[in-house]
This record gives structure tokens, C-alpha cells and sequence, in this order.
């Protein structure tokens, strides 16, 4: 960024606004400590990004006075984010994950007040670089919207604490859907559409905080994915302990 007085005044807006302070308290020593968090990144990222600037890859901006100086001649024009092919591939229902050993299990809480507030969500920078249109559409028609989308947040960031291969991923490109039940399930964007996960989710919250669960049983779906069943019923008792087990897991994460 050049000493441009204009835009290092547009910076010193976004970073009052999400810190809810006025802009005139905002000085070189002002701490971002409360934004050192996912969602206080990522909207620092979609704030920068609609100013057409982008911190370096691993810029991590203690102070306002910190996040200009990491601008300051090494800010770039904002890329189309391409993905890690380093990065384990994220995996969908159907392709099975019975390669993965043990139970990886995600979790997150969210203050529901930490989601900035919005007249319309549909145009809101950090809304619409966050959630999927059929999450926006979803919250909207609740009156509180932002608890909903506190649950999607927190439901995006169990799944990348749960599974490392989408912690190169887009918010974005996951989202939360409902099956006929309204069950939530979560789904990715990939270059043939839109593909259900093999990961179990499960949203709650209170009047403050959201939290969301995400896990991944690889030995249940491996079991779900097996050969069809015999046509013949066996006899009672045949079936041990270890063989009900399975079931038991599919049902309880809902698989």
C-alpha cells in the first residue's frame, strides 16, 4: 500500500467497524487481538479483498499499526484463491473414507454477537463471501438470522478442525443443508457440483453463544458402503457383538 492517505483512512473505517470503536480511536498501537480469530480473519480478508488488497500468504497483523506495515509495498491485487494440491482431497459421501484410522471428531463455539450486524445479508461483503446462497436464503427467513448463521460458521469451522483436508478450502464452498427432515448435513462445492459429505454435523445454540459438532467415523462408513446384505435372513444369534456394533454407530450419527 502507498501513503495514500484516502485508503489508509478506508483501512482505519473497516477496523473500527469491526472492532465498534470510532474511527478516530483507531491509531497505530490499536490491538486486533479481537480479531485474531477465524471469523475475525476471515472478515478482515473480505475487507481487504473489497478494498482490492490481500495480506501476505502467513501476514499475521497484531496491531493496526502491524497489518499497515504488512501492506505497506506488498500488497497485491486480489487473486482468484486457487486450491492447495498439497492439501489430503476433502472427502465426499460417496467416495468412502474407510482409509482414515480412528474417529476424528471437530468442535467450535461462536458468540453470536461476534457476527456483524447487517441491513441486508444478500449484499453484506462478509455474508456473501461466507455462507452459500441457500444458507443466506435459509437464515433470512428466521428473525433471528444471525444465530443461524453463527450455527453455518461454527459448522464450517468444526469441519476444518475435524478434518484437516479442508483447512485450504473456501468457507464458501462448504455449507449446511437440510435433508426432508431437517437434519443438517454438509455438503461441498467441486468441480462436477455439489456433493453431500460422509461427515456427521450437529448445530445448537443458545440467545448468545452457537456451537456446532462434526465428526468423522470412517469404520461406519466403510459398513454403509459394504455389499448389499445377504437375501437370506441368518439365524438369530449369529450376528455378534462386533458385527451389531456398526449399526449402532450408522444409526447414532445418523449415516
Amino acid at each position: 500500500m502507498s501513503a495514500n492517505s484516502e485508503l489508509r483512512e478506508q483501512l482505519r473505517e473497516l477496523i473500527a467497524t469491526m472492532l465498534r470503536v470510532p474511527a478516530a480511536e483507531v491509531a497505530q498501537g490499536t490491538s486486533l487481538a479481537a480479531l485474531n480469530t477465524s471469523l475475525g480473519s476471515a472478515r478482515i480478508r473480505l475487507g481487504l479483498k473489497r478494498l482490492g488488497l490481500a495480506l501476505p500468504a502467513g501476514a499475521a497483523s497484531a496491531t493496526f499499526g502491524s497489518l499497515l506495515a504488512a501492506l505497506s509495498g506488498e500488497a497485491v491485487p486480489q487473486a482468484v484463491e486457487m486450491a492447495d494440491s498439497s492439501l489430503p482431497r476433502p472427502i465426499c459421501a460417496a467416495a468412502g473414507n474407510g482409509g482414515l484410522a480412528g474417529l476424528q471428531v471437530g468442535l467450535d463455539v461462536e458468540d453470536i454477537r461476534s457476527m456483524p450486524a447487517a441491513s441486508d445479508y444478500w449484499e453484506h461483503e462478509f455474508y456473501r463471501g461466507s455462507f452459500s446462497k441457500s444458507e443466506i436464503a435459509y437464515a433470512v427467513l428466521h428473525a433471528e438470522a444471525r444465530t443461524h448463521f453463527a450455527g453455518f460458521w461454527c459448522a464450517k469451522e468444526a469441519l476444518r478442525k475435524c478434518d484437516p483436508s479442508f483447512a485450504g478450502v473456501a468457507p464458501e464452498l462448504t455449507a449446511v443443508a437440510h435433508d426432508a427432515n431437517g437434519r443438517p448435513y454438509l455438503t461441498l462445492v467441486t468441480e462436477t457440483g455439489v456433493e453431500k459429505l460422509a461427515h456427521a454435523v450437529s448445530i445448537s445454540h443458545t440467545a448468545e453463544v452457537a456451537t456446532a459438532v462434526v465428526v468423522l467415523a470412517p469404520l461406519v462408513a466403510a459398513v454403509v458402503e459394504a455389499a448389499p446384505a445377504p437375501a437370506t435372513k441368518p439365524p438369530e444369534g449369529v450376528l455378534g457383538a462386533d458385527a451389531k456394533r456398526p449399526r449402532g454407530l450408522a444409526k447414532f450419527f445418523g449415516i
